[in-house]
């Protein structure tokens, strides 16, 4: 039996600190900043609409067919998507194509990122750093 693992997103729970977004790139990147994140919020400091972006893990992604180089593939074990960067050439062609607007240019590392979902190796660091509730595991038993 296999799982499928995704993160739910809760706008309405966004308490905008920022909290995943610093932890992100602590995991993924080894040191915090907002431009290292695989995940995003749109702070909307006027009426508290934040908006949290983050790899939806589609079933037929738009950022897969829009690759030239077919440097986004599925991990058949973890069944996420992710970047080769042996073969990404940073055109940036996934991000534009992203419905969702989940992918993202990191110019500190000069590459293209989304979530990975830490590897699947347990609880994604975003959700477990998420004081409010915003970011939730789900995990589908396969």
């Amino acid at each position: 039996m296999s799982k499928l693992v995704r993160i739910i997103t809760k706008n309405a729970l966004c308490s905008g600190c920022l909290s995943c977004i610093s932890t992100c790139s602590l995991r993924n990147e080894g040191y915090s900043s907002p431009a290292s994140s695989r995940i995003q919020v749109d702070l909307d400091i006027l009426g508290g609409d934040n908006r949290i972006s983050i790899c939806r893990q589609c079933k037929e992604p738009d950022c897969v067919a829009a690759c030239p180089t077919g440097s986004i593939y599925q991990d058949a074990d973890l069944q996420i998507w992710r970047v080769n960067y042996d073969t990404c050439i940073g055109c940036r062609e996934c991000a534009n194509a992203c419905r969702f607007s989940a992918m993202f240019f990191d110019p500190n590392g000069d590459k293209v990122i989304k979530c990975e979902l830490c590897g699947a190796s347990g609880e994604p660091a975003c959700v477990a750093a998420c004081p409010t509730g915003a970011l939730k595991l789900r995990v589908i038993e396969r």
